[in-house]
């Protein structure tokens, strides 16, 4: 997998598994950046999302992160975000109303 505009990178701790993603978080890669977070994703623990300085960010995304932390709590699992995020896309996220998905 060379050259993707993105990143998803799968750890596994003995507590919880943590997801890490990166580059191009838009609806143009939505469809694979879903694959890629599947193959890897654990049910039976919780999770710990990493965002790290991505170059883009839209609603799609947001939306993925939305069903992955409703899909985690009603099978009795936490989901905690942690975003490093540039401030454009910082306030992009607050002023479409989604901060709220980040914390």
């Amino acid at each position: 997998m060379a050259n993707l505009p993105y990143t998803v990178i799968h750890d596994e701790l003995p507590e919880k598994s943590i997801i890490r993603f990166s580059g191009q978080l838009i609806i143009n890669h939505i469809e694979k950046i879903i694959e890629a977070m599947k193959s890897g994703l654990k049910s039976d623990k919780d999770l710990q999302i990493e965002i790290d300085n991505p170059d883009s960010v839209d609603v799609t995304f947001i939306q993925l992160l939305l069903s992955l932390k409703a899909t985690l709590k009603a099978n009795g699992k936490k989901t905690s975000i942690n975003a490093e995020l540039k401030a454009e896309l910082q306030t992009l996220i607050k002023n479409s109303g989604f901060s709220y998905v980040l914390n």
